[in-house]
């Protein structure tokens, strides 16, 4: 069997909304992680899950002004702080991944010639992410 490879180009990637994203996203990462407590027993260790989380690393081009502006979408949806964007991954081979994030406030402004850049990690509300494989 060839080996598939899958860059990051190779997803696409929507907010709640309908907000273009995809074309002001430089990179984006979902990760989802088991928290442990490790107890050491007379046996040796000891494992127990206490918690599932999860993180959004979103790096996007700014896109203050832009008609369907992620930026002010995202600004205004931190202003209720509480609510929840809905997010959906999909590569290329079929894996799609749905995720509800917690808003952030975007940075405003640059340096020099530089391309105005904000970044995130957002919170994924209560670690949950739902997997679907193709």
């Amino acid at each position: 069997m060839a080996t598939t490879v899958i860059t990051g180009r190779d997803i696409s990637l929507s907010f709640t909304g309908g907000t273009d994203i995809e074309a002001q996203a430089t990179s984006a990462v979902l990760t989802k992680t088991n928290v442990r407590e490790t107890y050491q027993t007379l046996d040796g260790e000891a494992y127990k899950t206490v918690n599932v989380e999860g993180s959004f690393a979103l790096e996007m081009l700014a896109d203050w002004g832009k008609t369907s502006s992620v930026c002010e979408a995202l600004w205004s949806a931190a202003e209720t702080p509480e609510t929840e964007i809905s997010v959906t991954l999909t590569s290329v081979t079929g894996a799609e991944f749905v995720f509800p994030i917690l808003p952030e406030y975007p940075t405003a402004g640059g340096s020099g010639t530089d391309a105005q850049t904000v970044s995130f990690t957002f919170k994924v509300a209560r670690g949950e992410v739902t997997e679907t494989f193709a």
